[in-house]
């Protein structure tokens, strides 16, 4: 998969699935959590473990989001993202 597809994917993923603040059941901007899009990425080249991937997430709605949430909530959608370049 090159990298624009992948970037599409992983777009989708956090904005479909993902999605902590939950802006896309009301209709907010498609844009949301397009900033963390190459951090991931970047992690997913690096062939990083679904675990590193989950830590990015969390830290991504904790620190930057400001929400408090816990570690294994950002499991699932990382076993899908690594998924993508298995």
């Amino acid at each position: 998969m090159d990298k624009k597809e992948l970037w599409i994917k992983v777009n989708k993923i956090l904005w479909e699935e993902w999605n902590p603040i939950g802006v896309n059941d009301y209709g907010g901007p498609d844009d949301e959590y397009r900033g963390y899009v190459p951090s991931i990425i970047k992690l997913l080249e690096d062939n990083a473990d679904e675990s590193r991937i989950a830590k990015l997430l969390h830290q991504h709605a904790n620190v930057n989001i400001g929400l408090s949430t816990g570690l294994t909530d950002h499991l699932e959608i990382a076993k899908k993202l690594k998924k993508l370049t298995e």
